[in-house]
């Protein structure tokens, strides 16, 4: 009977400590190239529960770990579970090599936190691509007006090649994609401000490709202003967007839009190309940055809500003048509003009319 009793009171601690153990599962892209964050995501629900299985606020680390011959640490990061049952790192992975790695979250009470269930590791590749770009124009330049990228991507093709170009952090040109030939060959001229040291990443379909450091001499290294904001107001809706004309000047251009409606935004570009901008959501306005010569570029604004109406503000720096504009709907191939004419009496002529009723009434009393 003592042994029965022992072996019901074993089993049912258990039970209590497989019921304890809580869920958590891991996931992590499959395949990273080097250059780009890798982000580990995470949660602590599981089946058809809706709350998680540890508590909000719980913290331990996620760990990268490198696999060749033998298991070695990268890096590690804290995650704190949220109310919801998430939680996600970012690792950086640029400067590491390529090859296999695997992310893995710490049970700090090994092995009593966890359950069997949970996913606490996964295997990932990081492959680097940074190889495969060929740099021919030159990484030194005298400052002219503009920088030189041309270069060569192996295996791209004429698929075209995504480049962005930073200066102090500051975007400079891009994001945007540019034409390779059937050798993956590519040529641009990119608008730049002055002198200094300009970061050009590269990247195509698959994601990050690399990044190329060129250094413009020549020329005083341009200094942060403050730049005069200039704006304009209209209301939008879904069906009657709003309209503007921006006349820019040389150099960077932002353009940002009101927060409170999540905006669309689509802009003409001076060479007369069509863009389209929507990353942000309702809390946060749109930010429009692109290089300009000094023309005329136009804009239409909407809501993503077919119900929402609301007056949209853009506001731009390093411009002359921003307007509503009765003439853009014509550029994006909207039909142009015709104005209502109205049989209106001028008013000096009703002011005449009335001052002549007074004496001829005048004159008959």
């Amino acid at each position: 009977m003592k042994r029965i009793a022992w072996l019901t009171l074993l089993a049912a601690t258990l039970l209590v400590s497989v019921a304890s153990a809580a869920y958590v599962e891991i996931n992590a892209p499959e395949t990273v190239y080097v250059g780009e964050p890798l982000v580990v995501t995470g949660t602590t629900v599981t089946g058809g529960l809706t709350k998680p299985t540890l508590n909000p606020g719980f913290s331990t680390d996620v760990v990268l770990y490198r696999i060749k011959h033998s298991k070695s640490e990268v890096d590690r990061k804290t995650i704190v579970v949220q109310e919801d049952g998430s939680f996600s790192a970012t690792f950086d992975t640029r400067g590491l090599a390529a090859g296999t790695y695997t992310v893995e979250i710490i049970d700090p009470d090994y092995p009593n936190t966890f359950g069997g269930s949970s996913k606490t590791l996964q295997f990932l590749k990081l492959v680097d691509r940074s190889g495969d770009i060929k740099i021919t124009s030159d990484l030194n330049q005298e400052f002219d007006g503009s920088l030189d990228i041309a270069g060569a991507i192996d295996g791209i093709g004429n698929a075209g090649v995504r480049i962005l170009v930073e200066h102090n952090g500051t975007t400079v040109y891009g994001p945007e994609y540019i034409r390779t030939d059937a050798n993956g060959a590519f040529s641009v001229t990119v608008p730049i401000p002055g002198a200094g040291t300009y970061h050009v990443t590269f990247s195509d379909t698959r994601g990050y490709i690399g990044t190329t450091e060129f250094v413009v001499t020549g020329a005083p290294t341009p200094t942060e202003t403050q730049e005069p904001v200039v704006s304009a107001s209209a209301p939008a809706t879904r069906s009657a967007p709003a309209y503007f004309e921006v006349d820019t000047r040389t150099g960077k251009v932002t353009l940002t839009t009101s927060s409170g409606v999540d905006w669309v935004v689509e802009y003409i570009s001076e060479d007369g190309d069509l863009h389209k901008v929507n990353e942000k959501g309702l809390l946060d306005p749109e930010v429009i940055e692109f290089s300009a010569q000094g023309g005329r570029i136009y804009v239409k604004i909407y809501p993503v809500g077919y119900s929402d109406s609301k007056t949209v503000r853009l506001s731009g720096t390093n411009v002359d003048a921003i307007r509503v504009s009765q003439d853009a709907p014509g550029f994006f191939g909207d039909e142009v509003p015709t104005p209502t004419t109205e049989a209106a009496t001028p008013l000096p002529a009703v002011l005449a009319l009335l001052a002549l009723l007074v004496v001829v009434f005048g004159r008959r009393g």
